[in-house]
């Protein structure tokens, strides 16, 4: 593992496993999760790395660890749950820039203007101000930068790259920390 808690080719272990085993969970296959950061590990970081819209270089890096969900198994920055961070159980789905999520606003962009893509968060502005950052355990940090007729109270609404990463998240009860 580089110095920065990178995740590169030719790297091995367990943090190498945990993050081959996120991949294939999440429709990104890369192989069995046998430790080992080989090609198929690297093919599938290009690919998840391009649909979500983050840089693309290969490398599983803080910013990918963190849209992959990864950043404490990771051992990169971690968030603070204590101290002056607010954290919410709310209930959250997923939904993808594609017309069947976004019917009839497809191919607009968020509510704050933002394409939709990985770590936009659908909120109750009663609830989580838009423009505020947030962090969703399994999901990464996102902002809170849409709204939708079904996300009222305590709901979120994460968009993911594809319709099928969206449907595999499907409704989960999380407990979020709001980060500003």
């Amino acid at each position: 593992m580089a110095a920065d808690n990178s995740l590169a080719w030719g790297d091995s272990g367990s943090s190498v496993t945990q993050l081959q085993q996120t991949l294939n969970n999440n429709d990104y296959w890369c192989g069995s999760a046998d430790g080992i950061f080989g090609s198929k590990t690297y093919n599938a970081v290009v690919r998840f790395q391009k649909d979500a819209g983050i840089t693309v270089d290969g490398i599983a890096g803080p910013i990918t660890l963190k849209y992959l969900g990864l950043v404490e198994t990771a051992g990169s920055t971690q968030v603070s749950r204590s101290g002056s961070r607010r954290t919410i159980t709310m209930t959250a789905t997923g939904y993808c820039p594609c017309a069947k999520c976004n019917y009839p606003f497809y191919d607009q962009p968020s509510y704050l203007g933002y394409p939709l893509r990985h770590g936009i968060i659908a909120t109750d502005p009663r609830v989580i101000p838009m423009g505020t950052r947030l962090y969703i355990p399994g999901y990464g940090e996102g902002i809170a930068a849409d709204q939708g007729g079904a996300i009222k109270g305590n709901r979120l609404d994460l968009c993911f790259a594809n319709h099928q990463q969206a449907l595999n998240w499907g409704l989960k009860t999380v407990t979020i920390t709001i980060l500003d």
